[in-house]
């Protein structure tokens, strides 16, 4: 059961917090002719009285008992959502050093909807053991918490009868399409069209500290992966940003604590990370949608008009450089921190500027999608056979870049182990195959998941080929060209890859 609202901040027995917020851009509402949205709830401001308005497959709607921070008044009402996703026997996991263990409890699952574009399902977990006493962490136990709680196995509802158990990070995706079906208007002509205006983004990962349980200021500075906030920026507070790679792939992560700020600082401090990653997770959705032609697609007087309003509200509240006292560029700054920036010749994924839209709405887009563009080389951080690995790796700015790289790789695998076992080639040949596809999935959660999947298809066409009844040399040779270019891309790490693949290559090109 979730703690009431509330209590994961004050009461005394449930201190280290870790939220999980998966942002989902909802573009329905942007072909109002269509009726693709259900009329209910009455989203930003939905009925929470005697008989509450509800989400199908999450839960009824509430109001918080606190006051919404003055510059979101569409945080004052949330749906619960613990029929959304389960866990699998939560409070008898651990994470952490055995004598410093983190005792997982639910602190609350929630689904939230500004009534536009935006919606959001934010899953926090709290230690709960007062005979566990967490003091004084070093950051890589707090590095090494996070990521073990990120791996917990979870259960999304799947109204088609799919629903199998995933690592928390994972499963943005899945509850993107459970949410699709639970507001999906019943009697719509388009429901296929419903289901693709619905996108899972990035998720990102807060943790936030006691006073006592973590000494920020000395440990953390010594790691080159974390970047810290400039106090005076965030009213006192402590604010650590980094990229955290786990199984199921790499995503951002603050790591909070009060310092000199007030609670209802803290607070607001909060709300604005999660809201800014939100908003520009949805934008880069929502225009990536008029890319792929389903919104637009004619443009209507009604349709550009929504659309422009949405682009205009929100670009001004990114693009804001002050808020509730805070800098809010410098929290911009640490999401797009990097080693270097390679601005990317293709222009493919960009959108023309569309009929109709005001030319200064379209100046702030042009600028907006030129700065989530931005190939960047950034570190990713984990904490492995007692150090923090800390390596470069290639990332782009921008969502749709996560994979789900341990599911991706699970099958993978099980595509070339049948292939293999059908082949009746070279056993050596199989073998290095076999290995290769280990090194590939050794490598897989601390890389850029993009090229993870140029070798994962290329290892399975390889495969494919050896275990065909008439191989050709010149798929062969298509394939490790496909490996060795994205091993290239992802640097040293990849060295044993390059190394099996000219094993393989002087066999198989011979």
């Amino acid at each position: 059961m979730d703690l009431p609202e509330g209590v994961y901040h004050f009461c005394g027995s449930v201190l280290l917090l870790v939220t999980f917020q998966f942002p989902i851009a909802d573009a329905r509402p942007f072909i109002p002719a269509l009726d693709l949205n259900m009329p209910v709830p009455d989203w930003p401001e939905p009925s929470t009285a005697i008989d509450p308005q509800f989400v199908h497959y999450f839960g009824k709607i509430c109001e918080r008992i606190r006051d919404p921070d003055e510059a979101w008044p569409d945080e004052s009402k949330y749906c619960r959502a613990r029929r959304g996703l389960r866990f699998d026997r939560l409070e008898t996991r651990h994470a952490g050093l055995p004598n410093r263990r983190f005792c997982p409890q639910c602190a609350f699952r929630r689904l939230f909807c500004d009534g536009q574009a935006v919606v959001r399902i934010e899953i926090g977990i709290a230690h709960k053991h007062s005979e566990y006493p967490l003091e004084y962490l070093g950051i890589e136990e707090v590095i090494t918490i996070a990521q073990e709680i990120a791996e917990i196995p979870t259960i999304v509802h799947d109204p088609l009868g799919d629903a199998r158990f995933r690592p928390i990070l994972a499963q943005g995706k899945h509850l993107a399409r459970l949410y699709t079906h639970a507001s999906v208007a019943r009697d719509t002509a388009e429901p296929s069209l419903g289901l693709q205006l619905v996108e899972a983004g990035d998720p990102i990962i807060l943790v936030e500290l006691k006073p006592h349980e973590a000494n920020l200021t000395v440990e953390a500075l010594r790691s080159e992966g974390l970047i810290e906030i400039d106090k005076t920026s965030v009213n006192g507070a402590i604010a650590l940003f980094c990229r955290l790679s786990t199984s199921a792939g790499f995503a951002p992560m603050w790591i909070l604590q009060k310092g000199t700020a007030t609670v209802g600082q803290l607070r607001s401090l909060r709300l604005c990370l999660t809201r800014l990653h939100a908003e520009r997770e949805v934008l880069d959705l929502i225009l990536k949608q008029i890319h792929r032609r389903r919104l637009l697609n004619p443009p209507t007087e009604e349709t550009v008009d929504l659309l422009d309003r949405y682009f205009n509200e929100r670009l001004k509240l990114i693009n804001r450089k002050n808020w509730g006292g805070m800098k809010q560029s410098e929290i911009l700054a640490a999401f797009d921190a990097t080693r270097e920036v390679i601005q990317p010749a293709a222009q493919a994924q960009l959108i023309s500027r569309y009929q109709g839209c005001r030319k200064q709405v379209w100046k702030k887009i042009e600028r907006f999608q030129e700065q989530r563009r931005a190939i960047r080389i950034v570190p990713v951080v984990s904490f492995e056979e007692g150090a923090i690995d800390m390596s470069k790796h290639v990332n782009v700015s921008g969502t749709g870049n996560i994979v789900n790289v341990a599911e991706y790789m699970t099958g993978v695998k099980n595509t070339v182990n049948n292939n293999l076992a059908e082949s009746e080639t070279d056993p050596q040949i199989k073998a290095l195959i076999k290995q290769l596809s280990e090194e590939i999935q050794r490598v897989a959660p601390k890389v850029d998941p993009g090229q993870i999947k140029k070798m994962g298809k290329n290892l399975e066409a390889l495969s494919k080929e050896v275990a065909s009844d008439e191989p050709e040399r010149r798929w062969y040779e298509v394939s490790l060209d496909g490996i060795k270019e994205a091993a290239v891309a992802v640097g040293e790490i990849a060295t044993p890859i390059l190394t099996t693949v000219g094993k393989l290559a002087s066999i198989l090109l011979a």
